[in-house]
């Protein structure tokens, strides 16, 4: 079975903070993308949650902060019931959440990903599935990075290190 994994596309990432006009334009790709794996696989929300004690505040400062607005799946994007959302405190969706085994419970071998950023969250949640045996394919057109270079960088990084499939949006 296949999942869709839509990493943080959360306030703070998309018109917040860290938010850019790469990302916003990602939204209706990736609602469609999500209309068709309801069909045929699965989708789950990947979203950065943090606490005030996560390391990762010490590099970024105060964002997506949990039960703020800005921690929370923009209206575009709202998760249907059969959705899953996995609250995330680290740029890897599968350290110290319970993804892998919702996606093993569920006979899940090959992901799809995409998301923000490139080069950071989705960069690392692909890492994530490769140490687990997951099959990697990340949707090139549906991910934006901190940069069209690191973006590009990211893409080539996956595709060489982990054996990520790199497809479009258009190909699915």
């Amino acid at each position: 079975m296949k999942a869709l994994l839509i990493v943080d596309m959360i306030h703070d990432f998309v018109d917040g903070r860290f938010g850019s006009e790469g990302a916003m334009k990602m939204v209706e790709k990736i609602k469609t993308l999500a209309e068709k794996f309801r069909k045929e696989g699965m989708v789950v929300y990947l979203k950065d949650s943090h606490a005030s004690q996560d390391p990762q505040l010490k590099v970024w400062g105060e964002h997506a902060m949990r039960g703020t607005l800005g921690s929370e799946i923009v209206e575009g994007l709202s998760p249907k019931e059969e959705d899953v959302v996995v609250e995330k405190s680290t740029y890897d969706g599968f350290l110290f959440t319970s993804l892998e085994k919702i996606l093993k419970e569920r006979d899940v071998d090959e992901v799809y990903i995409c998301g923000v950023a490139t080069d950071i969250c989705v960069l690392h949640t692909a890492f994530g599935a490769f140490a687990r045996g997951f099959k990697i394919n990340v949707v090139e057109d549906a991910c934006s990075g901190t940069s069209e270079e690191e973006h590009r960088r990211a893409i080539e990084y996956m595709r060489k290190i982990y054996g990520a499939k790199i497809v479009r949006s258009e190909e699915l």
